[in-house]
């Protein structure tokens, strides 16, 4: 018997022109971007750009389309219109409607290789954000998270496809450009019938990132090398009037590039700048480029959390990036942890206790006013993901993490993570079985209660002093409706003077638990969690004393 070969893979092709990740984007089936080349050209007499972006990519031969983002022009003027689209130097059918391009590929039988150009104009809706400092100078700077690079960029604008970047910027010769990557070109160039002078900047990152952090800036800076982390060299770009201050504020960096060097393992770029800029956000952490909000230079040297908390995304969110936006703990819980690390270990007055007893709180009331998951696949608007539960919360299931697992097994971990997913994507699901294999433990239960469910745990305890058996008798009950939590949790016996003379650590794995602790006297009290290893509330209904 013979079967017709070219009628299967029809069907394969037609059934194959896109994906649904969770977050609903529409992947690209079969197909993987893996460099873009950027040409940017910028004006002081407008605000409209010009652009082109080259997308090089491979196929395995299963789809006939490929989809791309770009922000249509809308009614209001703003937005782009493409002038022109090739393949490999071919026109090719396309369509721009409705914010998406798709580009109709010719059928083919065997993976290929393929580059798209794609010419386009207009004004950005967001994205490239061009406005005036706060010295009253003109800006330019992408402002691409979470999903706004589509505004300028002609992109697949998810970060489940990384790929490689260049920037070559014309710009006006007054000023500079920073972007991610290393700068491979600066040079002069005449601009026919202008009468101003140009100049052309490339900026080239070799390292795969996700669009999100794909990322320019262009104002009047003054820079500097502020040091070297293991050869990496660590930059600090200010408005040139503000250079004295920024020096100084954005200094910190290189000890902080160095502290996360050596707890989780080698940066993964080639120099580390850290700009003053126009950003929306407190901190974006661009790859290699981080911006900070202009107003963050004050030469007070107080910004050295903010720059250890975005230099922490250098290592999760950017190098080891979710793969779909659901799972952006994996970036921002692990970036707000990392933060309070460093400082408890390098800055005055800030304890990792301290740090946690304040995000717990914020955590329990966020819930109380709406319960929802950290991994919640309802949200369909990224930048609400911006919230208690991917930062705090998810800071929150690391450090339950770590003392269930002890200090050298949570951070060997760590490291594990992140070398097998440096420079790739990962889920909830990775890291776990990541954590399960450096533990030898079962998991799955961990991170489906503190990750994957709404609930709160809340307890209700009680304590009696018992003279006949010399033990306190303690009842635990958890109020919580529906799921039932398994922890260990520490309980610290305080005598009158204040003091724990006894501790004693139980596995809770039950609903009710009741469990009797030998003890010489009677007790003053009974805390639970006395060095804040647990997200939880508790309640005292009744005791002894």
């Amino acid at each position: 018997m013979k079967f017709r070969l070219i009628p299967f893979i029809i069907i394969i092709l037609l059934t194959c022109r896109i994906a649904v990740a969770q977050d609903e984007y529409p992947i690209n089936c079969g197909i993987d971007v893996t460099h873009y080349t950027f040409r940017v050209y910028l004006e002081d007499s407008t605000d409209m750009i010009r652009m082109s972006s080259e997308i090089t990519f491979s196929s395995d031969g299963r789809s006939g389309e490929m989809g791309l983002d770009l922000r249509s022009r809308g009614e209001n003027g703003k937005g782009m219109e493409i002038s022109v689209l090739n393949l490999d130097d071919k026109k090719i059918k396309f369509e721009h409607k409705e914010n998406r391009i798709t580009v109709f590929l010719p059928v083919r039988t065997e993976p290929w290789t393929g580059t798209l150009y794609v010419g386009y104009s207009g004004v950005p809706t967001d994205g490239m954000i061009i406005s005036k400092n706060k010295h009253g100078e003109r800006t330019f700077f992408a402002d691409n998270w979470p999903d706004r690079a589509r505004n300028w960029l002609a992109c697949v604008d998810h970060p489940s496809d990384k790929a490689t970047v260049d920037f070559i910027v014309t710009a006006p010769a007054h000023y500079q450009v920073v972007g991610v990557g290393y700068l491979s070109a600066v040079y002069p160039v005449e601009k026919p019938g202008s009468q101003y002078r140009y100049k052309v900047t490339k900026w080239s990152e070799s390292v795969g990132i996700p669009t999100k952090v794909m990322v320019i800036g262009a104002a009047d800076f003054a820079w500097c090398t502020a040091g070297f982390s293991y050869g990496i060299p660590v930059q600090t770009w200010v408005y040139s009037k503000d250079r004295e201050v920024g020096f100084i504020d954005y200094e910190p960096a290189v000890d902080i590039l160095t502290f996360y060097q050596n707890l989780i393992g080698p940066y993964a770029y080639e120099k580390l700048a850290n700009v003053q800029s126009k950003t929306i956000f407190g901190g974006m952490e661009n790859s290699s480029c981080i911006f900070y909000y202009e107003n963050s230079v004050k030469g007070n040297n107080g910004v050295k959390s903010l720059l250890a908390h975005e230099i922490a995304h250098q290592w999760f969110g950017d190098a080891v990036t979710e793969k779909d936006w659901h799972h952006i703990w994996l970036s921002e819980g692990f970036a707000t942890y990392l933060e309070v690390v460093y400082a408890d270990s390098m800055l005055p007055n800030r304890s990792l206790e301290k740090s946690m007893l304040q995000m717990r709180q914020a955590v329990i009331t966020a819930n109380q006013k709406n319960p929802k998951p950290v991994i919640d696949n309802s949200v369909t608007d990224m930048r609400k993901l911006l919230n208690t539960n991917s930062y705090q919360k998810g800071a929150w299931v690391l450090h339950m993490l770590r003392n269930e697992l002890g200090d050298e097994l949570f951070w060997k971990g760590i490291r594990q993570f992140y070398q097998e997913y440096k420079n790739k994507n990962a889920l909830t699901e990775d890291f776990c079985k990541i954590m399960e294999e450096i533990s030898g433990r079962d998991l799955a239960y961990f991170f489906d209660q503190w990750l994957r469910q709404p609930d709160q745990l809340n307890l209700e305890y009680s304590w009696k002093y018992d003279d006949r058996t010399a033990a306190v008798d303690i009842k635990l009950i958890q109020t919580n409706k529906g799921l039932v939590f398994r922890f260990p949790l520490t309980l610290s016996f305080i005598d009158s003077k204040g003091k724990s003379v006894k501790e004693v650590t139980v596995l809770v794995n039950s609903a009710d638990s009741g469990l009797s602790v030998p003890l010489t006297f009677n007790p003053a009290s009974v805390e639970l969690d006395p060095h804040v290893n647990l997200l939880f509330t508790s309640t005292l209904v009744s005791s002894s004393n």
